[in-house]
């Protein structure tokens, strides 16, 4: 290839004589080769800037996509968070049921602990593309979801309970004494229990509430049952006792009048005399009396949240 050569004519315009010029092969197969080089090196360097413009595309897309997440954990924390509350306020609603259906209430730690095992907190194959920041975030809300799905579960069987109960227990449910027997404005004078006795000023106990109200204002049954006593009973005046089975029975005294006979059915919520003060008393009020197999018991274990004794 070093020897060969070859002949390049040279014709100019306007008739000039042609000239004849002889090249060595081998400086074109050079010149040739560095331009195909060079050719190469800027078709290269023309790839890198714009595979470097598109990264730098993405790598602002990206950024967007963070805030955009960042944004939306928070919303996430604050709904988790309010999620979280209304499952604990759900807590004395079950137990209402519970104690309605016939069954034990369960503690705030228990159902907040719910049922399953262990929450799951190990970070997923897509969390793991994550910057840690935001991976730390992610997983404490896989947490508190975790722990918001078991409360769930345990409050929906703990409702299931309730249900089953409820269908089974209809008749008695129908007698328990869970909604306040006065009708009107009201406030408790006297509590359940040991109290100083307001004629003696010594320490006595009390068998019931007292529920001070004007004179007149209206008292009803607290749950069906039928009447076994009305008339006068002593310091306790005009009185009304109902039998509501299942070993429980109510007791209504100082009463100014009453609307119901002995032997008499009633149902929850009917109005069966109003407020006096008659008997032994220092004012207008209701005694109310919740008994258990014959035994005085506190009226408010068995009144529910929504119709509470007011302090």
């Amino acid at each position: 290839m070093a020897g060969r050569q070859v002949n390049v004519f040279w014709v100019p315009e306007g008739g000039d004589r042609v000239r004849q010029f002889r090249l060595a092969v081998w400086p074109l197969y050079v010149f040739g080769g560095l331009g195909a080089l060079i050719l190469l090196m800027l078709i290269g360097a023309g790839a890198a800037y714009l595979s470097v413009s598109q990264t730098k595309v993405e790598n602002r897309l990206l950024a967007a996509e963070n805030d955009a997440l960042r944004g939306e954990l928070v919303a996430l924390g604050a709904e988790t968070s309010r999620l979280d509350q209304a499952v604990r306020s759900q807590v004395q609603l079950a137990n209402e049921a519970r104690l309605l259906a016939g069954l034990p209430p369960y503690s705030e730690a228990i159902a907040l602990q719910g049922v399953g095992g262990s929450p799951q907190v190990g970070a997923t194959h897509a969390q793991q593309d994550l910057t840690p920041g935001v991976r730390r975030t992610v997983g404490i809300y896989y947490e508190r979801l975790d722990h918001l799905s078991r409360r769930l579960d345990f409050q929906e069987e703990s409702f299931l309970e309730v249900k089953e109960s409820v269908a089974a227990n209809r008749e008695r449910l129908e007698h328990l004494p869970t909604i306040n027997p006065v009708v009107g404005p009201y406030f408790v004078s006297s509590g359940f229990g040991t109290r100083t006795d307001p004629f003696t000023g010594r320490p006595s106990r009390h068998s019931g509430i007292d529920l001070r109200a004007p004179l007149g204002t209206p008292f009803r049954a607290t749950a069906a049952g039928r009447v076994t006593y009305v008339g006068f009973n002593g310091d306790f005046g005009l009185s009304v006792e109902i039998d509501h089975g299942f070993g429980l029975s109510t007791y209504y005294a100082h009463a100014n009048d009453v609307n119901v006979r002995r032997g008499q059915a009633v149902s929850r919520g009917d109005i069966i005399g109003h407020v006096g003060h008659s008997g032994r008393t220092t004012g207008n009020h209701l005694h109310y009396e919740v008994r258990k197999g014959g035994a005085p018991v506190n009226p408010r274990q068995y009144i529910l949240q929504g119709d509470h004794f007011l302090d």
